[in-house]
């Protein structure tokens, strides 16, 4: 099963959302104001709802979510909806609304992304980009000269086949070394990650599956 999960950050357009795929919608909290205005009702709303709550009477905005209250104060909204999906066997999240508001609150949907992304599929959604983690390997169908960028997370060493600017055993490192902006050669791009791990971005249809470990 697929969950959307959508965050307080800025969530794209309805013309952006209805190209995504997905079985259910969780909402972290507040951010369930935003998928209604943009004509989606989330099948469940879960956090601590201080950002839900307001506004007035949101139960009768939202008659049929169900409302999960979460009061623990050691984890985020973005960690609690993950915990439920996987308590409820969902196995792969696209998410949306990572960016936006506090930088560092920005940096942490990051941190807790990377982190689950061991334990289940998950993808970022953002302004017609797709990101992923990726700790093994990664076959990604691309298009010729598609932009690539490879974030390590925060020092990896890969390799790639299919890059305009190959990586042969090489380390890329925060505070170094990055891989923004590469390009794929052909119709596929290939990684093996030796060492740490990296976040992969594209833009891959959502349609088009990419295969990671």
């Amino acid at each position: 099963m697929r969950a959307l999960v959508s965050l307080s950050g800025i969530i794209p357009p309805p013309a952006d959302l209805a190209r995504l795929c997905y079985d259910t919608v969780l909402a972290a909290d507040g951010s369930a104001w935003q998928l209604l205005e943009r004509g989606i009702v989330p099948h469940v709303i879960v956090g601590d709802l201080d950002s839900l709550r307001r506004i007035p009477n949101p139960d009768a905005a939202f008659p049929s979510s169900e409302i999960i209250h979460v009061p623990d104060q050691d984890s985020t909204d973005f960690e609690k909806a993950l915990r439920l999906g996987l308590d409820r066997g969902i196995t792969e999240f696209i998410v949306v609304g990572m960016n936006g508001g506090e930088l560092e609150h920005t940096l942490n949907n990051w941190s807790v992304f990377l982190r689950y992304s061991k334990r289940a599929t998950l993808e970022v959604f953002d302004s017609g980009r797709i990101g992923r983690a990726v700790f093994s390997s990664l076959a990604l169908p691309t298009s010729p000269r598609e932009m690539i960028s490879l974030i390590p997370q925060p020092r990896v060493r890969l390799t790639t086949r299919g890059l305009v600017w190959e990586l042969h055993d090489e380390i890329l490192e925060l505070g170094s070394r990055e891989g923004a902006r590469n390009q794929a050669r052909d119709r596929l791009v290939e990684l093996d990650v030796h060492e740490g791990s990296v976040l992969v971005f594209s833009d891959a249809p959502v349609s088009r599956n990419a295969s990671i470990q």
